[in-house]
């Protein structure tokens, strides 16, 4: 008997822990959700194997023995950076350098409000410690490293119960003797302490993201390690024969081992995977530039590609503590299917960004919620069936929906339908500002782009949401419900290295710049050699970290591949004048550009290119299996629209509106004037009309 081989992508969100199964070459073979575990997240992954299992009437050990691949998005480090529950950490500094994390990059959020507290620093300032030492600029030592200044430090650390240490002194980027020196004594002296090095973390230039980034690791990474650990515990001792990957926040996944040497880069794991997940599932249509949402029971997500290439950031936030390293560029607000609807002291009805989470979730959820919601708002306007919710595994309370809602109807003077369709109404203007802000805020309009649809919520919103935006294609996934967890099983395993190399284009050394690529690529090539992967295999990118003279931020600029010649400086000014013009709407040329940091980029492809096949679950239906009242207007009232079994309706069927589309993970609201067919890959399409001008 031929055993099938497989790979799970799972997901851990703030409601629901998503679940993809694909073959080798990426077709999905089943997707699933399971309630979310917040007092204990491992114990959804355990539900949601135990469920797959049992699906194919094997073991858990039987089922994990068949799958080749497990990779995990986690919202451990998040959740205890957001929730402030990471470990007790202490900071080791040049000396006279402490108060770095507390003075951040000298600009406030909100720069205009004169009374705007001070920031509330991660690390309290009578645990962020100087050492006497210092390295400049050029890599030469100006004061040795006092090794006594260093167990001094460590003395006080012992004395406040320190479980985690962050070491970032000056100039470590281009000599981390010191640095390495002191680590080698915080394992001496504090041998249980979890160890976070700047050099190891990010060696580049700028200490506010360079700390952070240190300090986030070292705060995260106990709990992430424990987490992590207890998890491929249970895999390995139930069959699992290969190591777990773990989605990173700079777009690609990585091994466990990989991840506990810089934990920061498992802090926004889950929605990176977006991104990734978009771009293969747009591959059949041929379309490449793309606006991807991910609508989720807490947040909205939402990328920008343009000609396939995941955008990268070097600004990248969480709960306003800059990550400091590169970072696929998503903007995320508090807009899901949990967001709660509350009416403010002036009368006037919001939505979000507070959520009502996994438990007790929407009011409609049943399990003890009272406070409206967008899930509950869309229940009411008939968008979801409370019998077929989830695949059925989950009846939906439609009084309870009600009831709930009528708290913000009754203050406002409204029926419970009206203030239905008002939180449905301003949930989407939320959204649709955050998708203004990657695309007309930044010069682009995103007319000429598809929509790619996830999460479990979005197909309720997204028609109504791209006529805003004069978008007039909407592609919805199999896997739309799940839409991160398959980004996860499809996106390119992903080594970054850095090396800080401050210079200027007029002054490159360039056999010194060859030879500083060469050195990167070398050691890409060692850890996925290590992996048991092929030097062939692997696709190698170079980038550069550059701005003009007198600029703070830089540019994240690619660099030509092969032998650095005076070519290879003139594309990269060519290229850095262009993303400056698109940016900032000038550029200077001629002008010589500071170069600060270079930069590889290593991937390994996970599943091969091409068209996807699951012609398996497309049905072979084209009539509606019932009718029902739905709001999609109020000033129309209900009007009656045709629903469908999502899973039964064939290939290249029109389905005009009105009219809802059930799936076992989200439902799609087929507008009166949008139609929406279903590809022979078993994707959706939805055509907008453009609004007459």
């Amino acid at each position: 008997m031929t055993v099938s081989r497989k790979r799970l992508g799972i997901d851990i969100g703030g409601t629901f822990t998503d679940f993809v199964v694909v073959d080798e070459s990426g077709c999905v073979l089943y997707n699933m959700k399971v309630a979310s575990t917040p007092d204990e997240l491992e114990r959804a992954v355990r539900i949601g194997i135990e469920k797959l299992a049992t699906r194919d009437g094997v073991s858990v050990k039987e089922y994990l023995s068949t799958v080749d691949l497990v990779v995990h998005g986690t919202t451990v480090a998040t959740n205890t950076l957001i929730e402030r529950v990471g470990a007790r950490t202490g900071v080791i500094h040049t000396e006279g350098f402490r108060d770095i994390l507390f003075l951040r990059d000298g600009f406030k959020p909100d720069r205009y409000n004169l009374h705007m507290p001070p920031p509330e620093p991660l690390v309290d300032r009578h645990l962020r410690l100087g050492v006497k030492e210092r390295v400049i600029y050029d890599g030469s030592v100006h004061t040795p490293l006092d090794e006594q200044s260093v167990r001094d430090a460590l003395s006080t650390f012992k004395e406040h119960d320190i479980d985690a240490v962050a070491v970032v002194l000056m100039w470590s980027p281009v000599n981390a003797s010191h640095e390495q020196r002191v680590a080698e004594i915080i394992a001496e002296e504090m041998p249980s302490a979890h160890i976070a090095i700047s050099s190891d973390v990010m060696p580049a230039i700028r200490e506010y993201p360079r700390t952070c980034a240190t300090v986030l690791s070292a705060y995260v990474g106990p709990a992430l390690g424990e987490y992590l650990d207890s998890l491929t515990g249970y895999l390995n001792e139930n069959g699992y024969k290969h190591g777990l990957m773990v989605m990173q926040v700079s777009g690609g996944v990585a091994r466990v081992s990989d991840i506990m040497r810089r934990p920061v880069f498992a802090i926004g794991s889950g929605p990176a995977a977006g991104p990734a997940a978009g771009i293969a599932l747009a591959e059949a249509e041929g379309d490449k530039d793309l606006i991807i949402v991910d609508m989720g029971g807490t947040s909205f997500e939402v990328t920008l590609v343009t000609d396939g290439e995941i955008p990268m950031t070097r600004d990248a936030e969480v709960d306003e503590i800059a990550l400091g390293l590169p970072a696929a560029d998503s903007h995320s607000i508090g807009a899901g299917g949990g967001s709660i609807a509350w009416v403010d002291s002036g009368g006037m009805l919001c939505v979000g960004p507070r959520s009502a989470g996994a438990m007790p979730g929407p009011a409609c959820y049943g399990h003890g919620g009272t406070e409206p919601t967008v899930s509950d708002a869309n229940l009411i306007l008939g968008y979801y069936n409370p019998d077929n919710f989830v695949g059925g595994e989950m009846k939906l309370d439609v009084e309870a929906a009600r009831k709930a809602m009528a708290t913000v109807a009754e203050p406002l003077g409204l029926s419970i339908e009206e203030a239905a369709a008002a939180v449905y109404r301003i949930v989407n203007t939320n959204m649709v500002g955050a998708m203004k802000a990657v695309s007309v805020m930044r010069g682009i309009h995103p007319r000429g782009y598809t929509m790619v649809v996830g999460g479990g919520a979005a197909g309720a919103h997204a028609g109504k949401m791209a006529e805003e935006l004069e978008i007039t294609k909407i592609l919805f996934p199999v896997e739309a419900g799940q839409v991160c967890a398959y980004g996860m099983v499809v996106a390119d395993l992903v080594h970054w290295d850095v090396t800080a190399y401050p210079t200027r284009s007029d002054k490159l050394d360039l056999d010194d710049v060859q030879k500083v690529f060469d050195e990167m690529e070398a050691h890409a090539f060692e850890q996925f050699t290590e992996q048991g992967i092929d030097a062939a295999d692997v696709e190698i990118a170079r980038f550069a970290d550059v701005k003009y003279s007198f600029q703070v931020h830089e540019l994240l600029v690619p660099v030509l591949g092969g032998e650095v010649t005076p070519k290879t400086v003139e594309e990269l000014t060519r290229e850095f004048e262009e993303q400056h013009r698109r940016l900032y709407s000038y550029a200077m040329p001629g002008m010589p550009l500071d170069i600060v940091a270079l930069r590889l980029r290593a991937t390994v492809a996970q599943v091969s290119s091409g068209e996807r096949t699951i012609t398996a679950t497309v049905g072979d239906k084209a009539e509606p299996v019932s009718t029902r009242q739905v709001i999609f207007d109020p000033k129309d009232g209900p009007q009656e629209a045709r629903i469908y079994d999502g899973e039964a309706v064939a290939a290249e069927v029109v389905i005009p509106g009105p009219a809802v589309i059930e799936l076992p993970t989200t439902s799609l609201a087929v507008w009166p004037t949008h139609t929406v067919v279903r590809r022979t890959t078993g994707e959706w399409v939805m055509s907008i009309p453009r609004p007459e001008v």
